[in-house]
C-alpha cells in the first residue's frame, strides 16, 4: 500500500524505513517508538491515520484507521483484539472443527458454533495451567486419546484392574 505524507503542499511517499521524524507526532509506547502521521492512501484514495511502532527487537509495525480523530492507543488496542478474535477462529478451524459440523438440524450448527471457540478458549487455559510443554494439538490428541479409552473400557463390561491401569495410563501419557 502505498502512503504518501501531506505537508506544506508537497506530497512524497511515506519510507517507513526512514521515516522523516518532522512530519510525524511521537507517541508515548513501552517496548520501543512510536510515531503517527496522517496521510493519504493512494489505494484506498483517501485520508488515514497512520501509527508505526518501532520495537526494540527491530523492524516496525504498521498500524491504521480510516478514522482520522481516533486516538493512538485505541487504534492500536483495537487491532491487537481483532487478531486475538481471528486467532480464536483460526484455531477452532484446526482443533475443533468448526468448519466441519454435520447437523442438519438447524439449531444444531449454533451450539456447534459456539461449543468450538469456547473449548478452544479452555484448551489454552488447562494448557497454560496444566501442561504448558503441551501444544494445542497435543493437548486435543491425548484429551481425545483419555476419552477414546475410557470409553473402551466402560463399553467392555470387564472390570479394569485400576492399580495396573494408572501406572500405565501414566507411563503412556507422562
Amino acid at each position: 500500500m502505498t502512503v504518501y505524507a501531506q505537508a506544506n503542499g508537497d506530497d512524497h511517499a511515506i519510507d517507513f524505513e526512514k521515516l522523516d521524524l518532522q512530519r510525524c507526532e511521537k507517541l508515548d509506547m513501552e517496548g520501543g517508538r512510536a510515531y503517527s502521521v496522517k496521510a493519504y492512501s493512494k489505494a484506498m484514495k483517501r485520508n488515514i491515520k497512520v501509527l508505526v511502532h518501532y520495537p526494540e527487537s527491530g523492524g516496525h509495525k504498521i498500524y491504521f484507521s480510516t478514522n482520522l480523530d481516533m486516538s493512538d492507543k485505541d487504534i492500536i488496542e483495537y487491532y491487537r483484539k481483532r487478531f486475538q478474535i481471528e486467532f480464536c477462529f483460526r484455531d477452532s478451524k484446526q482443533f475443533t472443527g468448526l468448519k466441519d459440523c454435520q447437523a442438519r438440524d438447524l439449531r444444531k450448527p449454533d451450539f456447534a458454533f459456539n461449543a468450538s471457540p469456547a473449548s478452544v478458549n479452555i484448551a489454552k487455559v488447562m494448557r497454560q495451567r496444566y501442561y504448558p510443554s503441551l501444544s494445542i494439538r497435543l493437548l486435543k490428541n491425548c484429551l481425545s486419546n483419555i476419552y477414546m479409552l475410557k470409553r473402551i473400557l466402560s463399553k467392555s463390561g470387564m472390570k479394569p484392574n485400576r492399580t495396573f491401569n494408572t501406572k500405565l495410563i501414566k507411563e503412556l501419557f507422562g
